[in-house]
This record gives structure tokens, sequence and C-alpha cells, in this order.
């Protein structure tokens, strides 16, 4: 069974290793291959001798240094990746066209087929005629040109060689255009900043939906074998520990996207303008189609045909424009309300919580916790005076030795077993009073009198009475009958237990017909009176067997109920002193335990039987160690004292994991919770704040710019 368990721990912890990795690779995957729209089938497949072209030009590529064009129209070299289409070579006849912006680098060229972008390799720039034929390949950002014009990426000059350092175009008979709106200057590429990079960022809703799923990953080793719990906790520690880190980390260089920083005038027309009529603000930078955030169409228009500072990404997002639009000035004073993650987070540890507090014991991790936390002492005492001066606290290692009595509990607990029914020697009265005598009952010895002498004469020991003639003993003997040679004794010792007119009213009637009395009251005065004395009753088998039954009957009742009474008696102890508790239901005495249980012995035995035990366990030695848990006194002076034994190390680290997860969903759960309740308000007032921001800013004509202060 423990290999079996051993085998789906790893199998368990193997299955969340292998998702976080895909989850990791799914999460940086590379985009798809965007689709070609103007080429239909047919296609070929790739050669293998241009696919080694292809992969020895892209390595050219990558070594050397990025030359991006603003706007994002060119592929970076890096962007430059074969996809899982990439085997597919489609041949298309287009005219390829050029844009271009001002700027001091020429090879700063976009190539496009009709209004798609494609790579063309640098050298084949002067290959360019009015009708080109073209073979493409699809790459994870834009196609490649693998072929021109009779021209192949297998006998390309460039690939064992350097690329040149500028192309100037020599064919007259190019279809390329220049672009002839305003020119645009490129002053700079740089990286986003880390407030601009936030917004692009993922909100942490998935590593958050992990870090839950660890919680309860850890919540479910507390309940699995000490085998398993390792294994199952570290596997929780490392899914929240990578989430954690995915979601608070620094983005790194590779991380942060290229902003490209342009000056020009904007307009309201674009490159496609035809394809674009649906945009609701169509404004381009020189062929640029600028795509702005949508809380910025109002304020977009004042730098319309004014030359202005635009940075935008290499999808032409705008994150900045002129002196006051700005995405990171918005994030640096406006910080965005990620509430979504605080939400899954509070939800997920108020589920774990709950399932926590269902199912899991914890008052005793908790004080032993806090014991292991705070420190404790060594306690050793033998006896009351010194545990008198003893300063006793929760979680100190208390260990008693002594002779005390064994309590009475005054209700019994129906999930436990009691082994010395009715004292319950868990628990240890111990003090300095003298002991509790023995039970003692006049009831009690009244029934044994009338029980012993009914027995004595339906049942005599030498099976002839003494008192009868030898001849007619025998007489009797033979016949089979049964002589009951003392009734007025009988009839007296009945009284006696008897006395009241409802007890044993079945027998006092038997015993009324035995006598031919006209009731009981006149029989018992004529037994009292000596009228019975020397009479004999004469039974049959039947009768004798009736009149014991009715006797055992009638006195089991008053053992029965005088037993109970006695045990209820010994729950009276003397006050002050200590009660030494074991809250683990251990015996604390060294003595065998009865195989057979007070209650069921029949009713003679169970008074024989709780005397012996009273006798034994009324003053008796004992012995307790263990760690206290609870600490209290009672009304009557008693200072009531609970050990828990020692746990292990594995044990005690089972009580700190289990204190610890209750503290870290309690914390959870209420920082979480108010901090997606805070950040639910501000998200919803963000925008309309940076909007009274931008409304002051742009209507401020002599008045100081008022100061932009964060929300926290």
């Amino acid at each position: 069974m423990s290999t079996i368990i051993i085998i789906l721990g790893v199998m368990l912890t193997c299955s969340i290793i292998a998702g976080i990795c895909f989850w990791y690779a799914m999460r940086h995957r590379p985009p798809l291959a965007k689709p070609l729209p103007f080429i239909n089938p047919p296609h070929r497949l790739l050669t293998g001798e241009e696919r080694d072209a292809v992969e020895r030009y892209l390595d050219m590529l990558a070594k050397k240094q990025r030359v991006i064009q603003p706007g994002g129209a060119s592929a970076a070299p890096e962007m430059l990746t074969l996809s899982s289409q990439s085997n597919k070579v489609y041949p298309v006849t287009r005219a390829i066209t050029r844009y271009g912006l001002s700027t001091d680098d020429p090879q700063k060229w976009r190539y496009y087929l009709d209004a798609l972008e494609v790579h063309l390799p640098p050298l084949w720039e002067q290959y360019i005629a009015e009708e080109n034929f073209v073979e493409l390949i699809k790459t994870h950002s834009i196609p490649l040109v693998i072929s021109l014009n009779g021209h192949s990426l297998v006998n390309y000059a460039g690939e064992q060689s350097m690329l040149p350092t500028a192309v100037h175009p020599s064919a007259t008979n190019a279809s390329i255009r220049q672009e002839q709106s305003e020119n645009v200057e490129l002053l700079q590429v740089r990286k986003e900043t880390p407030e601009e990079h936030c917004l692009s960022r993922s909100d942490g809703t998935r590593e958050a939906a992990v870090i839950c799923c660890g919680l309860l990953l850890f919540f479910i080793s507390l309940l699995t074998p000490l085998l398993l719990m390792p294994w199952l906790v570290s596997a929780s520690m490392v899914m929240i520990l990578v989430s954690l880190w995915f979601m608070y980390r620094r983005p790194s260089e590779k991380d942060l996207r290229e902003i490209h920083c342009l000056r020009g005038a904007p307009k309201r027309w674009g490159l496609f303008s035809e394809s674009n009529q649906g945009q609701v603000n169509n404004i381009s930078l020189g062929i640029i189609d600028l795509v702005y955030p949508p809380h910025w169409q109002p304020y977009v228009t004042h730098d319309l045909g004014q030359t202005t500072e635009v940075d935008i990404y290499l999808n032409r997002q705008v994150v900045r424009q002129g002196r006051f639009l700005s995405l990171q000035d918005e994030v640096r004073n406006f910080p965005i309300q990620r509430w979504k993650k605080n939400m899954v987070l509070a939800c997920g540890s108020l589920l774990v919580l709950a399932l926590l507090i269902s199912w899991v014991p914890l008052a005793m991790p908790l004080k032993l916790s806090m014991a292991w936390l705070t420190g404790s002492e060594r306690i050793e005492v033998n006896s009351v005076a010194a545990l008198e001066q003893a300063t006793l606290h929760v979680g100190d290692s208390l260990k008693v030795s002594g002779t005390g009595m064994c309590s009475v509990p005054a209700s019994y607990q129906s999930n436990r077993s009691y082994a010395f029914m009715p004292f319950d020697c868990s628990a240890i009265y111990w003090n300095m009073a003298t002991p509790l005598p023995l039970p003692q009952s006049e009831i009690i010895d009244k029934a044994s009198a009338l029980l012993n002498l009914t027995n004595q004469q339906l049942h005599p020991q030498n099976n002839i009475d003494s008192k009868l003639n030898p001849q007619l003993a025998t007489a009797i003997e033979k016949s089979g009958m049964i002589l009951l040679d003392d009734f007025s004794d009988l009839v007296l010792k009945t009284q006696e237990l008897c006395s009241q007119q409802q007890d044993c009213v079945r027998l006092k009637n038997a015993l009324v017909n035995l006598g031919n009395a006209k009731d009981w009251d006149t029989l018992v005065s004529r037994a009292a009176s000596g009228s019975l004395d020397g009479m004999n009753v004469l039974l049959r088998p039947v009768s004798a067997e009736a009149l014991e039954n009715l006797v055992n009957t009638a006195t089991s009742t008053f053992f029965y109920r005088e037993t109970h009474r006695a045990a209820e008696a010994l729950n009276s102890p003397p006050p002050g002193g200590f009660l030494i508790v074991s809250d683990e239901g251990r015996q604390l005495v060294s003595h065998p335990q009865p195989t057979v249980s007070l209650f069921d012995f029949n009713a003679p035995d169970q008074w024989d039987e709780l005397q012996r035990l009273a006798g034994m366990l009324l003053h008796t030695p004992f012995s307790a160690a263990g760690i206290i848990t609870s600490i209290h006194t009672d009304a009557n002076g008693t200072q009531h004292i609970a050990l828990h034994s020692e746990p292990d190390m594995l044990t005690l680290w089972r009580y700190l994991c289990t204190s610890l997860l209750l503290v870290i969903l309690s914390l959870s759960v209420v920082v979480n919770g108010l901090l997606a309740l805070n950040r639910i308000h501000r998200n919803r007032k963000r925008i309309v704040e940076i909007q009274q921001y931008y409304d002051k800013c742009f209507n401020h004509t002599l008045s100081p710019m008022p100061d932009m202060r964060p929300l926290f």
C-alpha cells in the first residue's frame, strides 16, 4: 500500500512540474504566423537546400545589429524565425512598393506586396522590376522573400559575407515609390519604461490561480500520510514561489519592447485610408497610421498639423504624444489597479480556509505551535507542594508522579471507552486531603441478607435440613419437593428491604399467598408476633424457582440503584489540589484493565466490583508526562492541568505547517479581499481622474500646471 502511495505522490509531483513547464512555454511562445491574404493555392514544399539557405540567412541576420524602421513596418532580425508553416513556398507575381522615411540610414526601407509588408534581402533591391515573380514563406512575424525574379537565397551573395552597410537602388524600371508627404524624423529607438511595460503585462490572474492550487495542495498534504507530506509541501511551495516570481519580477531587457521616437506633423489621413474608414481617429504620421488609447480621443486633435514628437510601438500604438499625452505619466501618477488577481486569491484562500477548518482539528496545532515559538520549560515534580510552587504556562513540559484518585465524571462521552468504569483514570485528582472511604449502603446489606436467606432455604448445602426429622427430610427430598423451614424470617427480611408500599409488589403477593394471609400487613404482623415461628412451607420445584426469580428481581433493583448512587457519590473530591488530565484519553495508572465492564456484571456482582475498583483507584499511584495545553481553576479551587504527549519531530512539523497555513490563508483572505474592493473602486475612478487631469492641462493658459498627485 505504501509503495502505491509513493508512486501516486511521485506521479502527482511530476504532473505539477510538467504543468508549470507547459504554462511557462505557452506564456512565452512566439506569435503565430500571419496569413497571406492575396495568396491562394497551389503552393509547393520548401526543399532541403532552400531550407538550409534560409537558416543560414536568418543566422546571418541574427549576428548583425538590429536594423529597425520607425512605424513598426520593418522586422527586426530576431523576429524572423521559422514557424510550423514555413515549409510551404507560395509563388506570386506582384509589384513591389517601397516606402521610406527621412533618415540618415539608407537601409531604412519598407517593402510591400499590395498592403502586405514582406522582408526582402537587402542585396536584391537592384533586381526589383515593375512586375516581379516572388516566392514567399511564412515566418512568425512577416513573410520572407526567398526568390525574386530568378534570384534565390540558395545563391544569395551575402551568405558568405557580412551584410553591406548601404544599398543604393540602381534599377530604373523598379516600382519604387517614395513617400510624398511631409518628412518624418526618427529621433531615437529606445526600450519601453517599466511603467509603459506595465500596461501590456499580464494582470496576474493565472499566477493567482496557480497560487490557489498550491495552497490547496498544501492543505491536502496535511491529510496524507507523513511519508507523502514532504513531497506535496515541496510541490506546493514550488508552485507558489514560481507564481510569485512571475507576478512580481521586474521585466528583463528582453521583455521590454522597442519604442520609436519620431518627429513629424500628424494628419487625419492614412497610408491605406480606403480600408481604414471605420477607424475613429484616422490619424497618420507620414505613412504610419497611428493607434491611440481610447481615452485620448478628445485630446489628439490638439496636435494635428503641428510638428510633434510621437513615441510608438512597432504595432503603431502611440505611448506618448506632445507635451501632455503620456502613458508613462498616467501609470506613474495614476497607477493601474490590478484587482482580478486579488479577487482570485481572496476567493481561493477562503475556499481552502473553509476546508481547513472543516477537516483538520486546529486547537492542538495552534497551542503546540505557539509553545514551540515562544519557548517552554521542563518541570518535573513528585509532590503536591512542589507543583503548587511551580509556575506553569501553556506549552511547558510537565512530568508528574505521585498518589491520587481517579476521577468519576459527571457525564460520560459517547465517543470514548472507560476502562475502569465508573472511574476515568485519564484524569487524576491529586491533593493532600484524606482519601474517600469505600462505598457503603445499608440497603445493599439488607438486599444481600434477603438474597442469602432465600438461597440457603431453597438450596441447602447438605440437602438435609437439621431442624427436621431426618426421616421426614429424606421423604421430602425423595418426593422432589422443597421446604422453606424459616418462612417467618423470609417475610421479615422482605419487609426490611421493601419497606415502601410500592416496593417488591409481586414478591409480597407471592409470600401472602404462601402464608395464607389476608394481606401483606397482616402477614408481617404475624411474623413479627412469632405466630409464624416453626411454620414450614412446602413448595413444588416450579414454585420454588418462581419464588427465587421474584427475590432476585426485587433485590436487583436495589443493587442497581445503590451502585449508581455510590458511583455518583464518588464524584465529590475534596476542594483544592490539582486535576491532571490527559487530553488524549490515555490511562495514567499502571493497573491492568478489567476484562468486563462494571455494568456488564449481574446486580450483586456490580456492587462487589465497585468496591474492588474503589479500593484500588481511590488512592492509587499514577504517572503523567506531556506538554501543558490548558490551565484553569474551577469553583472548588481545583487547578485543572491538561497534558498532551510530546509529539515527534514529524508530527510537530505537521502541526507547525497547519498553523502556518491557517495564518497565511487568514491574512490572504483579509488582505486580498480589502485590496480587491479598494482597487475595484479606484479602477472605476482612474480614467475619470486621468481625463480630468488632461482637461486641466489642455485648458491651461496662464496659471501654472497643477501637480499630478498619485492616488496612493
